[in-house]
């Protein structure tokens, strides 16, 4: 039987580290050794980089502020960061955009563009430039695609956009970086995000958390005089929208008062509403409470029609 030279501990160590590294995302070249605040930032910034669904973004972006200058440190020397970006990189704008959150915003640059958003004290996505936002974006696939400009499978601001310069915005956090690496005080902002509940329950009945929908403008008819009546398209989304962010945060909350107002909305007669408080309730940390909404939905038959079409009205769960 063939036998495996016994490995020293040191070299072991060594192998798990650069396996650690390698796994997260190639945001840190191979080889290289991170401490291990650095390594909690690293697993902080995966979720909101790769745009993980169903992630609590605030709680990880919170994470982020509490570990300082390590986690501006990190993301200002990701591969990503030091080499010169497509003018539609997404990847790079979601890294500029975080790294710039995170930026004392005392001494950060101004940026073309941002991809990361803080409404109502929410870590949300949504492209703007300049403040002005380009349109509803879709995620339709398990990983985000490498250029921003597929998350808008409708129409968006083509003027708007041409402002975009991701690789002078990488630049820009380049310089900064460098210049307040040897000042942690100015790298960091210090506040963490607290959203209060009572600012977020009117988000329910926004828009559902996880679909997209565009209405096309009617087609002029002359002859008619009237426009004629475009359909609206539909379709499922992973983008984290502010609604999302919403409905994972108050869902995931361990506040009682909170998750027992979540299960009464579960029978609003307004199908976003109902929808959405049950899309909370599946990030709820508690067993009994995702268990009990899965047979809930079981008997409503949900999941077999669009989310406005499968609501009853006055559909009641019970733990």
């Amino acid at each position: 039987m063939h036998r495996v030279r016994p490995t020293s501990h040191v070299s072991l160590c060594l192998v798990a580290s650069v396996e650690l590294l390698a796994g997260y995302a190639g945001c840190v070249a191979p080889g290289t050794l991170l401490t291990p605040t650095e390594r909690a930032a690293a697993a902080a910034a995966k979720p909101i980089l790769e745009m993980d669904p169903d992630t609590n973004w605030t709680a990880c972006f919170n994470e982020l502020v509490e570990l300082g200058p390590a986690s501006v440190s990190y993301l200002a020397r990701c591969p990503l960061m030091r080499r010169r970006a497509a003018p539609d990189d997404l990847g790079v704008a979601l890294h500029t955009s975080l790294l710039r959150l995170l930026a004392d915003p005392a001494t950060a640059p101004r940026l073309s563009a941002n991809c990361l958003e803080t409404t109502l004290d929410l870590l949300h996505f949504d492209l703007k430039v300049r403040g002005h936002r380009l349109g509803r974006a879709c995620l339709a696939a398990d990983r985000p695609p490498p250029a921003w400009h597929e998350l808008y499978p409708a129409s968006f601001d083509h003027q708007v956009a041409a402002q975009i310069d991701v690789e002078a915005d990488r630049q820009a956090m380049r310089r900064w970086w460098l210049a307040h690496v040897g000042q942690p005080s100015s790298l960091v902002r210090t506040r963490p995000l607290r959203p209060r509940a009572e600012h977020l329950w009117s988000l329910l009945s926004r828009r559902y958390a996880d679909r997209w929908t565009y209405q096309p403008l009617p087609e002029p008819i002359l002859c008619a005089g009237q426009g004629r009546g475009a359909e609206m398209l539909e379709s499922a989304t992973a983008d984290y929208n502010l609604v999302r962010t919403a409905c994972i945060w108050l869902g995931s909350s361990q506040d009682a008062a909170i998750q027992n107002r979540l299960i009464d909305l579960v029978g609003s007669p307004l199908p976003v509403v109902a929808h959405n408080s049950r899309f909370a309730l599946k990030h709820s940390r508690d067993k009994r409470v995702r268990e009990t909404l899965l047979e809930f939905e079981q008997r409503q038959g949900a999941g077999l029609r669009s989310p406005a079409r499968q609501h009853k009205p006055n559909s009641v769960m019970k733990l």
